[in-house]
């Protein structure tokens, strides 16, 4: 290996271990679960990020968002699962927004703060609001004001009769400050506020009495670190960090004692190269991957949870905004990393483009080549164990292998 490939290869070994490790979550073995493509948005319906998402009695709620070039939404759609069909509702009542979050109890919706724009001055407005949805009589009602100040990208959770809000950002910068919404008396209280740097866009989700906060945005910086907050004791204990890069804008839910992330940007505040999917178990304090959605990271996705069954929406991806729905069967989960990989290795490895792969016979095996951006660029069956790369220009990139057994991975340099 000659010093340049030397020095390529040690320059890119931080970045190609992410993503080696996020095109690994990309592709599942046959037996697993899949992520399957639903009836989408109806065709009336904007595309849009930052979807207001949620479910009620076994319907799922997408409301508003952010469309760019037209600007703030309030339409407002109802999806069954039992006939894959929308309905359009009538909009919602409160100002458009976007930048915005939902929680629902057993019986309610509720969505509130984020991003108006005035269409007089053309000027963005942070919100404090919060609005009360019943899917019985299809009436929104407005709840008490928080007396924070407004904000948009707070982290939103609800858990027991209380929904949490807090972090977030305005005009002025980031917030740290935490509130308690008291359902029954319909009042706000300030609670001890989040123990570290605040930021907007975080992660969240509720698992039993708890909450969970973290990752998110600040200046320049995008976290990895992770909270519980207790409501019992008003207190917040440090987490393990999360096992991979910094991340922001993605959807997060929680099912039957597990918390889980889907998507979103990474440290370098582009999309991820897949759409990453992680299970948090919060017994061992410890992330475990999922087969990813497909076709790559999104900006600011919406999801909703029924029975078991999480449904994942809109978002930007590398190719625009999107209006569709796919759907993952959270019942019987297998974690990628339970995959019992066989090993593989190329030889030559760096090559000038002919391989051979040795570890076990890949006839008729796919291969797949991407670059250092996650993006596909050579796919191709395997003959006798070897790979013709000749006609991909110098540099490093990744083969992924799929077999019945699982998938395989290894970097590579063409010279």
């Amino acid at each position: 290996m000659n010093k340049v490939t030397i020095f390529f290869v040690t320059l890119l070994n931080t970045h190609m271990k992410l993503l080696i490790s996020a095109l690994t979550i990309l592709f599942s073995c046959s037996a697993m679960a899949q992520w399957e493509d639903v009836e989408s948005l109806p065709a009336t319906a904007s595309v849009r990020h930052h979807p207001i998402t949620f479910s009620v009695n076994g319907i799922g709620y997408v409301v508003a968002g952010t469309k760019p070039s037209v600007g703030v939404l309030k339409d407002f759609y109802s999806y069954d699962p039992d006939s894959d069909s929308w309905t359009t509702l009538p909009d919602f009542p409160g100002l458009e927004r976007g930048y915005s979050y939902g929680v629902a109890t057993a019986s309610k919706g509720y969505l509130g703060f984020g991003y108006y724009e005035n269409e007089e001055t053309l000027e963005g407005v942070a919100l404090n609001d919060l609005w009360e949805y019943d899917p019985i009589t299809e009436d929104w009602t407005e709840l008490a004001t928080c007396p924070c100040v407004e904000r948009y990208h707070p982290a939103m959770v609800q858990v027991n009769d209380k929904i949490y809000v807090g972090l977030g950002a305005n005009e002025f910068g980031d917030l740290d400050d935490w509130w308690e919404y008291d359902i029954a008396t319909d009042s706000w209280t300030e609670k001890t506020g989040f123990p570290s740097t605040g930021r907007h866009h975080p992660y969240y989700f509720g698992i039993g009495d708890y909450v969970y906060v973290g990752f998110g945005h600040h200046a320049s910086t995008i976290f990895n670190d992770f909270y519980q907050y207790d409501p019992s004791t008003d207190s917040w204990i440090t987490l393990d960090d999360f096992p991979d890069q910094g991340r922001v804008a993605g959807t997060q839910f929680s099912y039957a004692g597990k918390g889980y992330i889907l998507s979103g940007q990474g440290e370098s505040h582009s999309n991820l190269p897949t759409g990453e999917f992680w299970e948090y178990d919060p017994d061992s304090d410890s992330w475990t991957t999922l087969p990813a959605h497909p076709s790559g990271g999104r900006w600011a996705p919406g999801s909703f949870v029924i029975d078991d069954q999480v449904y994942f929406t809109c978002g930007e991806a590398n190719t625009g905004e999107k209006r569709d729905l796919m759907v993952y069967d959270l019942a019987d989960p297998v974690s990628i990393d339970a995959v019992d990989q066989q090993q593989l290795s190329l030889s030559p490895n760096p090559s000038t483009g002919m391989v051979y792969l040795q570890g076990m016979a890949f006839e008729n095996v796919t291969a797949r080549i991407f670059d250092t951006a996650g993006k596909l660029v050579h796919e191709s069956k395997i003959a006798d164990n070897n790979l013709d790369l000749t006609h991909l220009l110098a540099g490093l990139y990744v083969l992924q292998v799929q077999t019945e057994e699982g998938i395989l991975t290894e970097k590579l340099v063409i010279e």
